[in-house]
């Protein structure tokens, strides 16, 4: 099966209407198949909204609108679990007036809880141009990471789709903060060590994608690296999509990224795999096998 099964999460607002432009490109590169849901008080609410929203959809490989009731982050993930989607679109919302306290963020409830990747956006949507086809995929890559679940699924991607595949790293500045916390979870503080680490963990491989390097904040830093590769797609974990311990937010680095990103749930199911992947193939923490390699 080569589709792309994507779960479209809509309010009816503005940043949905916006997002149907990055379906629309995705459409260039896959077969799509479509759920449109909303999710409401009752099964009747929005009915003609939903029936009238984003009505190229109908014109895919597959399309279907469904109505969902209770709270949105929880009946969305309880969905994704009954049945398999690649993606969750789930674009960021329009700020309007002051950001509210203990405000509980969709997004990063999805990643929390969900059983698939979530496409999201930073507020620049707009000067986002999805017209042309997606030809740099980015890959956040952090120096202690262990489980690179969401490098396997970029690879594959782009392999897919014959895209360039970009590896982004961050070297904390040197402090007395970062060293002690190198007893905790060391990572690389020179870009030369963080280089030969990457090209360590995927020696079966064969050929490594490029490596691009850059000294401070990976909240920062990756936006930056990102817009200097003119990237299409950025790959993001959990980790590095979250901010906050106790009220998860989405980070500065999704809400500032000059692309779409495609951040990975920590709780995504070990053998989640794309829908145009072979089912021979299993998923683990780094395959031997990438469609990029």
């Amino acid at each position: 099966m080569n589709e792309l099964k994507l779960l479209f999460a809509t309010n009816f607002s503005d940043s949905c209407f916006r997002a149907i432009r990055a379906v629309a490109q995705m459409a260039d590169a896959f077969p799509l198949s479509v759920t449109i849901a909303n999710v409401c008080d009752s099964p009747k609410s929005n009915r003609r909204e939903l029936n009238s929203f984003f009505a190229e959809a109908d014109h895919y490989d597959s399309c279907r609108r469904i109505t969902l009731t209770g709270k949105p982050s929880e009946a969305i993930a309880a969905y994704t679990r009954e049945e398999h989607f690649d993606m969750i679109i789930s674009p960021g919302s329009d700020r309007i007036g002051i950001p509210r306290p203990f405000h509980q963020s969709l997004r990063s409830a999805l990643l929390r809880n969900g059983s698939a990747p979530i496409w999201t956006t930073s507020r620049g949507l707009e000067q986002a141009d999805f017209r042309r086809p997606i030809k740099t995929i980015a890959v956040g890559i952090d120096g202690s990471d262990s489980d690179l679940t969401h490098l396997n699924l970029a690879a594959s991607f782009a392999g897919r789709i014959d895209a360039k595949l970009r590896l982004l790293t961050v070297v904390p500045p040197v402090s007395e903060g970062t060293l002690i916390t190198q007893a905790v979870a060391p990572q690389p503080l020179h870009p030369s060590v963080a280089i030969e680490r990457i090209e360590y963990l995927l020696r079966a491989w064969g050929q490594v994608p490029t490596v691009d390097v850059a000294l401070g904040s990976p909240y920062k830093e990756l936006q930056r690296m990102a817009m200097r590769c003119d990237a299409d797609l950025l790959f993001l974990t959990e980790a590095q999509s979250c901010q906050g311990m106790f009220f998860r937010q989405i980070s500065n680095t999704v809400n500032n990224s000059p692309c779409a990103v495609i951040s990975i749930p920590s709780s995504l199911p070990a053998r989640f795999k794309w829908s145009f992947q072979p089912k021979r193939h299993a998923h683990h923490a780094v395959e031997l096998e990438p469609a990029y390699a």
